[in-house]
């Protein structure tokens, strides 16, 4: 009888869309603990509409059709939850039972964010878009990735700058809803040095860079002009300190040399480790010798036939 019902409901249609087809396929393995049950369905409408009837009483949240089949063979499969099937191969498509039960999916991680070079976002699978309003459906088994030159991994400093963190849209058996995992590995620092716990804990982590440190002062030159947004600090040991939101541009006598700033997770002028590159000329020492004089001169100062020359020159090439 419940079949002549499910006949009677269906209709052939081509093209069908389902009402909330899932762009993956939902594995239908029956060996696997969340699968329901199969029949052999004239459709796919059919199928959508066996897992649809008997809400919300009707286990079924997820349901794939396999097209093509022979006669009386299981084509249509009804599971609890959804996994991703790795390689279909037979036209499968998938589809939950409504749109509308917002246990069956996660929600938008956050409202879409401002574009920014400092923050890092999460790209998911199948070209889902994690951030969005209240309508926003993840579906679940979605899996999302996020990574940062600057990620690094807790208590350990690492070289690596292709840090992956991820994490996935999963039904919590104990909430009886979707919920965003936590994040993979678990002991991963965005730029900022604060914990990725999950997709949804940390929408937008911090892609930023580490101080910029630079041995010594920046000592002001004739022509050179080195300005940043920001007030720059020394430390106790007399460094330079230059925080990431911090922008400066570098011009000798009206030449641009270079702009320093911090670009997801990298800053700008690689190699910058000391004040004094940010120097407009530099300071060379040549030994001018006495051809008469009996012996090799000497570093001290107060030998005369040890001139010191003071040489400066003009950069030749902006970085």
């Amino acid at each position: 009888m419940l079949f002549i019902t499910f006949l009677l409901l269906s209709h052939l249609a081509a093209g069908w869309t389902f009402d909330c087809g899932v762009n993956f396929v939902c594995d239908p393995s029956v060996e696997s603990d969340i699968y329901l049950q199969m029949a052999h369905m004239l459709d796919e409408a059919q199928c959508e509409q066996f897992c649809q009837v008997g809400h919300p009483n009707d286990p079924c949240k997820y349901f794939t059709w396999v097209p093509d089949t022979a006669p009386n063979v299981p084509n249509c499969f009804q599971m609890t939850e959804c996994v991703e099937m790795t390689n279909p191969r037979h036209g499968e498509k998938s589809g939950a039972w409504s749109c509308e039960d917002e246990s069956i999916f996660c929600g938008a991680i956050s409202e879409p964010p401002l574009p920014s070079e400092k923050e890092a976002l999460w790209i998911c699978d199948h070209g889902v878009h994690p951030y969005g309003g209240p309508g926003t459906v993840v579906f679940q088994d979605v899996v999302c990735r996020s990574s940062c030159p600057s990620f690094q991994y807790n208590n350990e400093r690492s070289l690596k700058s292709d840090i992956v963190v991820s994490s996935s849209c999963k039904y919590n058996r104990f909430s009886k809803k979707s919920e965003w995992s936590a994040a993979f590995p678990g002991n991963v620092l965005d730029g900022h040095g604060i914990l990725i716990e999950s997709a949804s804990a940390n929408p937008v982590p911090s892609c930023g860079c580490q101080d910029l440190v630079l041995k010594g002062s920046i000592v002001e030159e004739v022509g050179k002009v080195f300005s940043c947004n920001n007030q720059l600090t020394v430390n106790q040991e007399g460094d330079t300190v230059i925080p990431d939101n911090t922008q400066c541009i570098f011009q000798c006598s009206g030449t641009h040399m270079f702009d320093l700033y911090c670009l997801m997770g990298f800053w700008s002028e690689y190699g910058l480790e000391s004040a004094g590159q940010i120097s407009c000329y530099e300071q060379t020492t040549t030994t001018t010798i006495d051809p008469t004089a009996p012996t090799a001169p000497t570093d001290s100062p107060t030998d005369p036939t040890n001139i010191a020359t003071l040489s400066t020159f003009w950069p030749t090439a902006a970085h």
